[in-house]
């Protein structure tokens, strides 16, 4: 199962435009996550999103991509790192623990 974003392409979306659209998606065995605005987390098999698609003609859907970037160190945190490395590195060079 892989997520899918739903978005309504509608100009301005009222909740019974969205509720509707769940109960769609719902009926046609998919799982809706979170529905936020206009738009909906739905999880499904990636050959039921086509039905979903096509019930749904004012909704385009996209895959749900989660990229995560790993934040780098600031300098002032890369000097830290270094002090303290090179402390530990001292005492156990001079029988220290």
């Amino acid at each position: 199962m892989k997520h899918y974003v739903f978005y309504s392409s509608q100009l301005s979306v009222d909740r019974k435009v969205v509720t509707a659209a769940r109960k769609v998606a719902t009926s046609l065995g998919a799982t809706v996550v979170r529905t936020l605005g206009g738009s909906m987390l739905i999880e499904t098999t990636p050959a039921k999103v086509g039905q979903i698609a096509k019930a749904l003609p004012d909704w385009r859907y996209s895959l749900e991509t989660k990229g995560y970037r790993i934040p780098e160190r600031s300098p002032l945190q890369l000097v830290r790192a270094a002090r303290t490395a090179k402390k530990a590195a001292d005492a156990k060079s001079r029988g220290g623990t």
